[in-house]
């Protein structure tokens, strides 16, 4: 039996996939090359945060657009932790397609993702 060339749900019509899988931001398993190879692979990884420096941050994000170019990811940030906001910043600034956010008050992550969709 062949596979689906895409399994069609809410979750891929909303996040540009393939299929409705998810690699969860796990600190220091999380990195640009898994959030590359599991969106390359049709679902969608996201970067953990949590042990990245905001420079790390953005240079992780321009890596998985190097290795997944027009792939959908995201980044995890935790906002209680230290650096947290930061690095969900840069996220903004880098216009990353999809922000999970736990722990703290999003609502200036939601209003600046609003912008740019």
């Amino acid at each position: 039996m062949a596979a689906a060339s895409t399994i069609p749900t809410r979750i891929t019509q909303m996040l540009g996939c393939k299929y409705p899988l998810i690699c969860p931001g796990m600190s220091w398993i999380s990195t640009a090359e898994l959030v590359a190879a599991v969106s390359n692979a049709g679902g969608v990884g996201i970067l953990a945060t949590g042990p990245l420096s905001p420079q790390e941050t953005r240079e992780a994000i321009h890596k998985i657009r190097r290795l997944a170019p027009n792939k959908p990811f995201g980044i995890g940030a935790t906002l209680l932790m230290p650096g947290s906001k930061e690095n969900a910043k840069v996220a903004l600034e880098e216009r990353v397609p999809l922000i999970n956010v736990s722990l703290g008050k999003p609502d200036w992550i939601a209003e600046g993702a609003r912008e740019y969709g």
